[in-house]
C-alpha cells in the first residue's frame, strides 16, 4: 500500500518535496489561492497523537496543563499548552475525548518530546499515556469556501459546527470526527481526525469531488506565506522553549481561575506585572532572502531587538513576508528596525 508522501509524488507529478515537507503539490500560488479564496487541503500524517487510558485523565491533565480541563466531557474539544517550570513551550495540543478513547493532538515530534515530559509526571495515577502517531492523522480544511464545500459532503448540519464540540461522521465509507478551531487573526480550520489506513482514500475522494471548488492540497510555502499573514504560530518555529504564550498570541489557552500547573508562576508574574518584553508580529522585507540560517532584526544602532522566526519562501508583489518576535518597546518606540545577513542590515516594516 502506498505511504502518503508516494501518494502525493505519483498524484502530483511536478511536486517538490523538501526534506520531510512538500515545498508545493502543484505550485506555491495556485495552493496559496486556494487558502484565500477557495478551498485548501493540509495533510497532517506526522503529527504527535498520544492514547490515554485511566480514570485519572482529566485530574492529570489539568495538573499538568495551562487549561481547565475537570469539566470536559465526552466529544468535548479543549485546546491547552504545556509549559516548562519557566513558562516557555513544551507543546501545545488538542485534547479530544472520544466514545472509547481520549486523544492529544500535539505538534510533530520525532523525538517523543511530549510524550516523555508527560510520563515523568505521571507518578500514583490510574493513567496510561501511548504513542498513537501511527495510527491516526488529521486533515485540516481552509478557505472562505470550505463550508460549502463540505454542506455537499457532511450536509447542511456542518455549518452550525460548534468550536467546544467534536462530531462524528459516517459518510461514504469513512469515519471522520471533526472539530473547529480558530487559528492566529481568527481563522476557521476545520480539522478531521481520521485513521491512517483509510488517509489516502480520504483525499483521493475529496479531490475527486471538487466540482466547481477551488481546491488545492496545500504544500508548506503556501502555507507559511498564509500563516505569516495571519499570526498563526507552529512548533518549532514559534511554539518552542524560549518562548511563552504571551510572546505568541496563545494566552487564550491559559485558564487564570483553575488551580496550579506547571509553569504557572512565571505566567501569573508576567500577567500581573506586564513583563512580557516580545510580541509576535508580522514583517515585509525589502531585500529577498534566500538563505536558511536565523536572521536577528537590529535597531539603527545595531542593538539586537528581535528576530525572524519563519521566514516565507514565496513572494507577493516583489515583497518578502515573515513572522518575527520583536521587543515591544522598540515597537512602542517606532525605531527604525532591519534584518541583519551576513552582516549586511535590510530595512524592514511591521505590517
Amino acid at each position: 500500500m502506498l505511504n502518503i508522501n508516494d501518494y502525493l509524488l505519483q498524484e502530483f507529478p511536478n511536486a517538490l518535496k523538501e526534506k520531510e515537507e512538500f515545498a508545493y503539490l502543484t505550485s506555491s500560488k495556485e495552493e496559496y489561492s486556494s487558502l484565500r479564496n477557495g478551498v485548501g487541503l493540509r495533510i497532517n500524517s506526522d503529527l504527535k497523537i498520544i492514547q490515554f487510558s485511566g480514570k485519572d485523565i482529566l485530574d492529570f491533565l489539568n495538573r499538568v496543563s495551562t487549561n481547565a480541563m475537570l469539566a470536559v466531557k465526552m466529544f468535548d474539544k479543549i485546546n491547552t499548552l504545556f509549559l516548562n517550570e519557566k513558562g516557555r513551550f513544551i507543546d501545545r495540543a488538542t485534547f479530544i475525548p472520544l466514545e472509547d478513547r481520549s486523544l492529544l493532538v500535539g505538534s510533530p515530534d520525532r523525538e517523543n518530546r511530549l510524550l516523555s515530559w508527560l510520563n515523568k509526571y505521571i507518578i500514583m495515577e490510574d493513567i496510561k499515556a501511548e504513542d498513537f502517531s501511527g495510527k491516526y492523522a488529521l486533515v485540516d480544511i481552509i478557505g472562505p469556501q470550505t463550508e460549502s464545500f463540505l454542506t455537499m459532503i457532511l450536509g447542511k448540519d456542518i455549518s452550525i459546527s460548534d468550536e467546544k464540540r467534536i462530531r462524528r461522521f459516517d459518510v461514504h465509507g469513512f469515519t471522520l470526527y471533526s472539530f473547529l478551531t480558530s487559528e492566529g487573526n481568527a481563522v476557521k480550520f476545520f480539522r478531521f481526525l481520521i485513521e491512517k489506513e483509510r488517509l489516502l482514500d480520504f483525499i483521493d475522494y475529496l479531490i475527486g469531488i471538487k466540482s466547481v471548488f477551488d481546491l488545492s492540497v496545500v504544500g508548506k510555502n503556501a502555507f507559511d506565506f498564509f500563516r505569516i499573514e495571519n499570526l498563526i504560530p507552529v512548533y518549532p518555529n514559534e511554539i518552542n522553549d524560549l518562548t511563552n504564550p504571551y510572546e505568541v498570541n496563545l494566552i487564550n489557552e491559559v485558564s487564570f481561575t483553575k488551580g496550579c500547573y506547571i509553569g504557572q508562576e512565571v505566567i501569573a508574574r508576567l500577567n500581573t506585572y506586564s513583563k512580557v518584553k516580545r510580541k509576535l508580529v508580522a514583517v515585509k522585507l525589502i531585500r529577498e532572502i534566500t538563505n536558511s540560517e536565523p536572521f536577528t532584526i537590529v535597531d539603527d544602532d545595531s542593538n539586537q531587538v528581535g528576530e525572524i522566526t519563519t521566514l516565507s519562501k514565496m513572494n507577493s508583489f516583489n515583497e518578502q513576508k515573515a513572522l518575527a518576535l520583536i521587543n515591544i518597546k522598540a515597537m512602542e518606540d517606532q525605531f527604525n528596525l532591519h534584518v541583519n545577513v551576513e552582516g549586511q542590515q535590510f530595512p524592514l516594516t511591521i505590517i
